[in-house]
């Protein structure tokens, strides 16, 4: 015979598990950036795709990775490959911050230096406009090799504004900044979907 007390806390076990699980969510997203050059839209450099997941856990700790590929306007490939781990923080009901740290794979022609590892850390901050409107104020990257001698030290700022179909789905566009070594390197604008579940 099952106790009264042993019922009730698998009961309490049980509802803490199911809230967990339902307290976790998965993204997906797909983007695009063409980049250009810094001081001059007309001046078309890139172009990139990149697929996205970010797995945020009930205690807001989200695990992330992301493919990307590259081509030059001369028609160079290149593609990274990323791993992330990071956290993220609600200020308000419309405010968040949230940060992340991980390590990539860079693949590229041996002409353009070759493959090699880099690590990578991001800082953000974003505000609720509305049920469906939201602004990523901005997003800071900084990205480096772990060997110097590949000449990969590439910080970036971006802004990004995202409207929310439903639930489920949403839309954004997105512009970024960054450099390379020092001097500036690129701006870009964008535009993703993401699916969330």
């Amino acid at each position: 015979m099952v106790r009264p007390y042993r019922a009730f806390l698998m009961l309490v076990v049980c509802r803490a598990l199911v809230s967990v699980a339902m307290a976790d969510d998965t993204t997906i997203w797909l983007e695009t950036l063409l980049d250009r050059a810094p001081d001059d839209l007309s001046e078309p450099k890139d172009t990139k795709a990149s697929v996205n997941a970010a797995h945020t856990f009930a205690n807001d700790y989200v695990v992330g990775g992301m493919f990307e590929t590259e081509k030059t306007t001369s028609g160079v490939w290149s593609y990274n490959l990323e791993g992330t781990l990071g956290y993220d923080f609600k200020l308000t009901n419309y405010a968040s911050v949230g940060g992340s740290a991980g390590v990539g794979e860079r693949w590229q022609p041996a002409t353009s230096g070759g493959d090699f590892p880099y690590y990578v850390i991001r800082v953000r901050a974003d505000l609720d406009l509305s049920d469906r409107w939201s602004w990523n104020v901005i997003t800071y990257r900084l990205r480096d090799a772990f060997n110097p001698a590949n000449n990969y030290y590439t910080p970036e700022v971006s802004t990004a504004i995202t409207f929310k179909i439903d639930k489920s789905n949403s839309i954004y566009v997105k512009y970024l900044y960054d450099w390379q070594n020092g001097p500036p390197s690129a701006q870009a604008f964008g535009f993703g979907y993401k699916y969330r579940f």
